[in-house]
């Protein structure tokens, strides 16, 4: 009896490790920073980011060209106190209005940025999960925060993503 039992017992236990076997997971790894760098999306959003900075450092040293300049003028010791009285005055809301155009450009840029990388992330994972389904993919796991430790590299579909949202006629 008690050899049966224990046979059982193992029947029991094999038939369990045979049965989790059967709901192996298959799972792939993605690392979305490389796919927003290196697709032709994500380039060309880190182009108009780059315009769009550099038309804002512009206006700024504009900006800051005419308050070097107002500050030559105050610094003229031939100047009457009224006219240094007036420059000052000037200087003074020159200087908030730099500052104030500072604040907005920089807010601007931020929200371009956010807006550009929603866009692209929100690409980026349609396509991944439309991989994932074609490929009996249970899982596809973010590296680039360094969360995972390891992976194996057959097991990335970095490379395969970026090629898919550069070449939308492979996308369906």
């Amino acid at each position: 009896m008690k050899r049966l039992s224990i046979l059982g017992l193992t029947v029991l236990m094999g038939l369990i490790i045979l049965s989790s076997n059967a709901f192996a997971t298959k799972i792939a790894f993605v690392n979305l920073k490389k796919v927003m760098q290196e697709s032709n999306m994500g380039v060309q959003a880190k182009e108009q980011l780059k315009t769009l900075i550099d038309a804002k450092k512009l206006v700024i040293q504009r900006k800051e060209s005419n308050l070097k300049n107002l500050m030559k003028k105050l610094n003229n010791k031939k100047i009457s106190k009224a006219e240094k009285d007036k420059l000052r005055q000037q200087y003074s809301k020159d200087m908030a209005d730099l500052q104030q155009y500072q604040a907005q450009a920089s807010e601007e840029v931020r929200q371009k940025e956010i807006s550009v990388t929603n866009k692209i992330l929100t690409k980026a994972i349609g396509i991944i999960k439309d991989y994932a389904k074609k490929h009996g993919i249970d899982a596809v796991l973010e590296t680039s925060q360094g969360n995972v430790i390891y992976w194996n590299d057959k097991m990335d579909i970095t490379k395969t993503i970026v090629k898919l949202m550069n070449n939308p006629t492979k996308q369906k």
